[in-house]
């Protein structure tokens, strides 16, 4: 069964592959200038958002539980590959193609921090954090409560 969602991821996703084969068959006519590289960017886009339809656990941390550093990952990544295909797709030979600098730092950061998260998020479970000092008191709480008992 499925839902709106995935219908409609559906559709961006033929619509993207739609966009990548006419761009195929635009490139061997007289307009392969015309669009710079437009077109299999914005199709890519349009397969990339339509697989966040479908399959929604891409951007779920837990069942139902969207992650906002997964999307943001998810968006820095996106972008990324939306300008250098539009770039790539425009240039005449690999010597033209640059990727600046400061793309390295801006999706390592990205990267970096949604693993820093997770590390940071190691001890969290099911909304409360469980560290070793919590574990030590729900320990010395349950003897106390052994000893209670057993008298």
């Amino acid at each position: 069964m499925t839902n709106i969602s995935q219908k409609s991821g559906s559709t961006l996703v033929a619509l993207g592959f739609l966009g990548l084969l006419a761009t195929v068959i635009i490139s061997f006519t007289r307009l392969a200038d015309m669009d710079q590289g437009a077109l299999p960017a914005a199709s890519f886009l349009c397969i990339m958002v339509g697989f966040a339809f479908i399959f929604p656990s891409l951007l779920e941390e837990n069942k139902g539980e969207l992650s906002t550093m997964r999307i943001i990952v998810f968006a820095v990544t996106m972008v990324f590959c939306v300008l250098y295909i539009k770039l790539g797709w425009s240039t005449a030979s690999f010597q033209e193609f640059k990727v600046d600098d400061t793309w390295v730092y801006i999706l390592g950061i990205a990267f970096g921090s949604k693993a820093f998260q997770k590390f940071g998020e190691k001890g969290i479970k099911d909304g409360q954090a469980h560290t070793t000092s919590d574990d030590a008191v729900k320990k010395a709480e349950a003897a106390k409560d052994e000893k209670a008992g057993g008298k």
